[in-house]
């Protein structure tokens, strides 16, 4: 997936949320906070998206398996661009959150070990991500590009990921191919949330030909189509492995069979 085109990142003053850096600077006219306590990681957001990060956190961890670490995930910060001395950082409106920075670092080079269906997922909430940068993609970053009016129609949306019954996530929006990074031995792009019957291709091919390494029966047809023999098969295998058995091709079930 591309940076998705037409939109305003680090606009957050003309999409209605006052002023950043360095109006934070006077205690008077810093912005009021949320704080965001999950799984021993605790953050301070724009009270406005308390709620709806709080929620995505949970999704992140739940249904993707992601593990936000604490010491290694920021909210607010009254500051500047990194590099810059008059470009506010959307950390200074509290409307950005970097996750796990040592493994989705800042650079010239992309790197991140975020499962794509995450990005997917908190972009689909109103959530930018730094890994579309074009000259350093920051892929610890989301920043909150939507309106204070969009707030309660995310939540909706990010509490029906948490709960794992909304719309299973296209498979365009899953596909987020990021300057053919690499995660260890496995290219960003296996490392998708692939759920029948929306995804067909190379991806599918791969979990098809896996799920025949690991002994499914009868044997697939590796077409790279995701059809109920495909589905059959994968909640089989998790059952086999221990797994939650959901019929879902998230990161524990892709590590197990790339084993």
């Amino acid at each position: 997936m591309k940076a998705p085109p037409g939109v305003a990142n680090n606009s957050a003053a003309a999409h209605g949320w006052g002023p950043g850096w360095p109006a934070c600077l006077d205690k008077s006219r810093r912005p009021r906070l949320a704080e965001v306590s999950r799984a021993g990681v605790k953050i301070f957001v724009r009270r406005e998206i308390g709620p709806l990060v709080a929620t995505l956190f949970d999704a992140t961890e739940q249904r993707f398996g992601y593990d936000i670490k604490p010491g290694q995930t920021w909210g607010y910060g009254c500051r500047a661009v990194r590099g810059s001395k008059t470009t506010p950082s959307n950390h200074s409106w509290g409307l950005a959150i970097d996750v796990n920075a040592p493994s989705n670092p800042m650079g010239k080079t992309f790197r991140s070990d975020i499962p794509p269906g995450v990005v997917a997922m908190w972009w689909d909430c109103g959530f930018y991500w730094g890994g579309w940068y074009r000259t350093r993609p920051d892929a610890m970053h989301f920043e909150y590009v939507h309106r204070p009016s969009d707030v309660a129609s995310d939540l909706a949306k990010a509490a029906r990921y948490a709960a794992g019954d909304g719309a299973p996530i296209a498979a365009a929006a899953l596909t987020v191919v990021a300057r053919g990074a690499a995660v260890g031995a496995v290219t960003v792009t296996r490392l998708l949330l692939l759920r029948r019957p929306f995804l067909r291709g190379v991806d599918v091919s791969f979990v098809q030909q896996r799920l025949n390494a690991k002994g499914a029966t009868p044997q697939l047809v590796v077409d790279g189509i995701w059809g109920r023999r495909t589905d059959s098969a994968l909640r089989e295998f998790q059952q086999r492995a221990g797994l939650k058995v959901d019929g879902i091709c998230g990161p524990k079930s892709h590590a197990a069979l790339s084993a």
